[in-house]
């Protein structure tokens, strides 16, 4: 079904779901797509997150950026070395 956006509107992929033929063979994957307004997509982003997601995004990332470093000062007082290479 084709529509036209407003002009105030955009695209933002949310996710892809798999489809089945009548007979259950697998399908390609298709990408779902919700409207948003545009003031919610962040230019940051090249327009793929909205403004909410988007904060939600740098959040995630420091807790991950965390936890690396975590990772990585435990490996170095366990004496393991450098991550980066052999001993």
């Amino acid at each position: 079904m084709a529509m036209k956006l407003k002009a105030n509107e955009r695209l933002v992929c949310v996710g892809q779901t798999a489809l089945r033929a009548p007979d259950g063979t697998p399908l390609p994957a298709v990408p779902l797509y919700k409207i948003v307004d545009a003031s919610e997509v962040g230019a940051e982003c090249s327009g793929n997150l909205t403004t909410g997601e988007s904060g939600l995004y740098d959040d995630i990332a420091a807790v991950f950026g965390q936890k690396f470093k975590q990772y990585v000062d435990g490996v170095e007082a366990a004496g393991a070395g450098s991550l980066g290479g052999a001993k």
